[in-house]
């Protein structure tokens, strides 16, 4: 079944594209709920808090030994969605977690500054200069989550099997495009583990 971790900029409408391709192709779309999931499981709330807090705003810095409990957590609970299949992660390293995994598509969705500026200011009714701030801090707390449990920069291109540039194309050419990488390798992975199943010999007779 379909497997898709998306990453994006904060304003680049990587959470819109998330949501209509799950519901275009019947996905169970998966963020922010999965923090406390793995939180809750490691027995580190704080983590909970500091990742929620994507603009730094509480100051909670959890324990070296809390995001390791976090981490395994969230490794396990990625791990289990994509074995049922079916599921669009957003965030949370899934891209890296779930790099091995076989018919998974990964997606990041970047955009200029400009356009993410004007987004977060429509969005969120904030002046300029408050926009910038938002997407800075969201822009080093994202690199910093993904180099702190995982080693890698999230905006390695090796990462992903898409990347899509939003200056580039609108939102609805963007889901288009999803939806079509995703089922391409989808059908892929089903065909080479149809083509490696050992097959069956004809019998003969020996004369």
């Amino acid at each position: 079944m379909t497997v898709i971790t998306l990453s994006r900029e904060m304003g680049s409408r990587g959470d819109d594209i998330a949501r209509l391709v799950a519901e275009r192709l019947g996905l169970q779309l998966v963020g922010r709920d999965l923090i406390n999931r793995a939180a809750k499981g490691a027995g580190a709330p704080e983590v909970a808090l500091a990742e929620i807090d994507e603009l730094g705003l509480l100051g909670v810095k959890p324990s070296a030994a809390a995001l390791r409990l976090y981490r395994d957590q969230v490794t396990t609970v990625i791990h289990d969605l994509a074995a049922e299949g079916g599921v669009l992660l957003v965030g949370r390293g899934g891209q890296v977690i779930l790099a091995n995994q076989a018919g998974a598509l990964h997606v990041r969705v970047i955009a200029p500054i400009e356009m993410r500026l004007a987004l977060v200011q429509e969005r969120c009714r904030v002046s300029m200069e408050v926009a910038a701030a938002r997407i800075e801090t969201s822009d080093s707390t994202r690199a910093a989550f993904l180099k702190r449990l995982f080693g890698v920069r999230g905006d390695e291109p090796r990462l992903y099997d898409l990347v899509i540039n939003m200056a580039r194309m609108d939102v609805t050419a963007a889901i288009d495009l999803v939806c079509l990488a995703a089922k391409l390798k989808t059908a892929a992975h089903v065909l080479r583990h149809s083509d490696a199943r050992p097959q069956g010999s004809e019998s003969c007779e020996c004369r």
